[in-house]
């Protein structure tokens, strides 16, 4: 896991901090973008917007705890799963940048970012993929 703590520790505007049960937090701003638990544990916050299609396509779960936060549950188990985990910490990164134009965060977010080719590399659902352009547009 700590290679995936490296590098989303690099995305711009994000900051790290230790997490309650271990592992680091992600945020971007006031936002909180996931968390990773050295356990293989990672912890991703959705908006509705991506939330349901994201649990609807098996990218993710619903956090059992509080399964109506909007909060996903990934478990890390193969190196194959840890690249999911990125790409679910950058949906959600990108989904919050977009949200918070108008932040520093969210503006250093923007301006190092360049979407289409994020969504390509990640190949979300289409219907997550739909909804992040048009986040994107609606800002613009």
């Amino acid at each position: 896991m700590e290679p995936l703590v490296d590098e989303v520790s690099r995305w711009p505007g994000v900051t790290v901090e230790p997490g309650r049960s271990g592992g680091r937090v992600f945020s971007l701003g006031s936002r909180e973008v996931g968390a990773a638990t050295f356990g293989g544990r990672v912890a991703v916050t959705f908006g509705r917007l991506l939330h349901e299609p994201l649990v609807d396509a098996r990218w993710t779960t619903p956090d059992p705890l509080t399964p109506a936060s909007g909060r996903t549950v990934f478990r890390v188990h193969s190196d194959m799963e840890v690249e999911r985990a990125r790409s679910l910490l950058r949906l959600s990164y990108l989904y919050h940048a977009l949200s918070r134009p108008n932040t520093p965060e969210g503006r250093a977010a923007l301006d190092a970012l360049e979407l289409e080719s994020d969504l390509d590399s990640l190949s979300p659902p289409w219907v997550v993929r739909e909804r992040l352009t048009k986040l994107a547009t609606s800002e613009s």
